[in-house]
């Protein structure tokens, strides 16, 4: 009866939960500047304003400003980095991820729902709830039964098939083949609309992403199995999948946790598992990336599917101008990786002159010739982790990985410590360029041995409790891109901690040094 009593408590915190959503924002700039205009007269520039009048209050979800400052060694310039920083709702910002070792429900949970979790009035741990749910939709993939073409079989059957007949194919593919058939499946789909009930809405969301991780964590692993025996069965790429699915449940891990061994293709260590799960949360939310705008204007479309929602804003993640740059940056390394030493770096001098994969931004200023230039901290924020086990012997690098990753450095040295010389200017400073979070999560699932088709979908497991909670917002007001600057109350202020601005410095001068990836 005690038990019963627990679980009913549970269930009704679960639905209370879910159904609460974060006020909308009360900020409308816009609005308040066209009275403004009109109390004075200036009809141009009401004219103006009024062109933007149909943009709404502005996101309380996310803010990232310049918000750290610090000085790094060029060769002999001291260049002043003005280093970009993030928080969720004005309450989670990088740097307690990254000191605290904030969860991965922590932090979702702050998005979703404007404020850190807690426990309720009954004893009930509301990040441990979540962080329940979120592994209840993951683990159930392993007995879930859906028709298909062949009649109804267990899910992870048919994806097993799926390798195997096309083993080239990536996790995207996987996630966008199964989303067709889910709708088939249920054809009286309610989808994403603002008269549903935010928690059901909220509950098919998570249901439907973590499905979808599932879909994609399997799949990479069934193809590492597959590279080892290509002669390998069906039933038996299921068969080691499951198994170590369910290991992991056993032995009380997260979802993320089993997808972290899934990507690796082996049971990951305490360490590999940490450098993933902070470069993941990291990732939960990119502000007005193009992924997200698609999330949101599909919330506002009211799609007929949830199962949409998420290809299309997946779809988006790895284009070409997102995070493509990861497989661009992939082409580009096995296209210099033969050359000798000289024609490697007259390849990347070249490369800079037209676009450098992984290197600067198209909205901020990433890139100049002044002693001051914006820097995204993201790329030190995951590679720290990943250089200290390299030191502590935690990760034992390959001689080919060393080489990459050698190659990698010099690229930095080559487009921000050295910069470029463009012809006709040969009188000015040089053109530098940092390095974007796509930098760091390159040569992290390198170092990681991660398969290089496989280095964006880290990503999107993160990002898609990003793109609920744009979904959430967006039912509330229409906002699609904001380009208004976002809610005051959600904009961090700077202070005194150092810890970004230590880690962004640790790792530029470990990079501007020799061998950064020899132990």
């Amino acid at each position: 009866m005690l038990y019963k009593n627990l679980e009913a408590k549970k269930a009704a915190a679960v639905r209370k939960t879910l159904s609460y959503v974060p006020d909308a924002s009360a900020y409308a700039p816009v609005t308040e500047s066209l009275a403004r205009a009109a109390e004075l007269g200036e009809d141009s520039i009401a004219a103006v304003l009024n062109s933007f009048s149909s943009m709404p209050q502005s996101t309380t979800v996310f803010a990232n400003p310049a918000l750290h400052k610090t000085a790094v060694k060029c060769g002999d310039t001291d260049i002043t980095l003005n280093i970009r920083s993030f928080a969720i709702r004005g309450i989670v910002l990088e740097s307690e991820i990254v000191a605290e070792s904030l969860s991965p429900a922590f932090v979702i949970f702050a998005g979703l729902f404007g404020r850190k979790p807690a426990e309720d009035a009954d004893g009930i741990d509301e990040e441990a709830l979540l962080s329940a749910l979120i592994d209840k939709k993951f683990y159930r993939f392993t007995d879930t039964r859906r028709a298909n073409v062949n009649g109804t079989q267990r899910f992870i059957n048919q994806v097993a098939e799926f390798v195997k007949a096309f083993p080239e194919a990536g996790p995207e593919a996987v996630i966008q083949h199964f989303s067709t058939f889910r709708k088939l499946n249920a054809p009286q789909q309610r989808g994403i609309n603002s008269t549903r009930n935010p928690g059901a809405l909220l509950f098919e969301l998570i249901g439907t992403h973590m499905e979808n991780v599932a879909l994609g964590a399997v799949s990479v692993y069934m193809r590492h199995q597959l590279r080892e025996n290509t002669a390998l069965h069906p039933q038996v790429l299921a068969m080691r999948a499951k198994d170590l699915i369910l290991e992991h449940q056993k032995q009380g891990k997260s979802a993320f946790q089993t997808c972290y061994s899934l990507l690796l293709g082996k049971q990951a260590s305490s360490v590999e598992a940490d450098i993933l799960e902070r470069m993941g949360i990291i990732q939960t939310h990119h502000g007005s990336a193009g992924s997200n705008v698609v999330a949101r204007y599909l919330a506002t479309l009211h799609t007929g599917a949830v199962s949409d929602f998420f290809v299309a804003s997946q779809m988006t993640l790895d284009g070409d101008r997102h995070f493509g740059a990861i497989h661009d940056m992939t082409a580009f390394m096995n296209q210099i990786e033969p050359l000798d030493a000289d024609a490697r770096e007259e390849a990347i001098r070249h490369r800079m002159l037209i676009a450098l994969p992984t290197f600067g931004h198209p909205e901020i200023a990433a890139a100049g010739r002044a002693e001051e230039i914006q820097q995204d901290p993201r790329p030190a924020i995951y590679l720290n982790p990943l250089l200290e086990a390299v030191d502590n012997g935690d990760i034992q690098l390959s001689e080919r990985q060393k080489k990459r990753l050698g190659i990698m450095q010099r690229i930095y040295q080559l487009a921000f410590i050295e910069g470029i010389i463009r012809p006709g200017r040969e009188n000015d400073p040089p053109l530098r360029v940092t390095p974007n979070t796509d930098f760091g999560g390159w040569t992290v699932q390198e170092g990681l041995g991660i398969y290089e088709s496989d280095r964006t979908f880290l990503t999107y497991i993160f990002r898609g409790f990003g793109w609920m909670m744009d979904a959430r917002e967006q039912l509330q007001m229409k906002i699609i891109r904001p380009v208004i600057p976002p809610h005051p109350d959600v904009v961090p202020v700077a202070t005194d901690d150092t810890t970004i601005a230590n880690e962004v410095v640790t790792l530029h001068d470990r990079l501007a040094g020799p061998n950064a990836f020899e132990q």
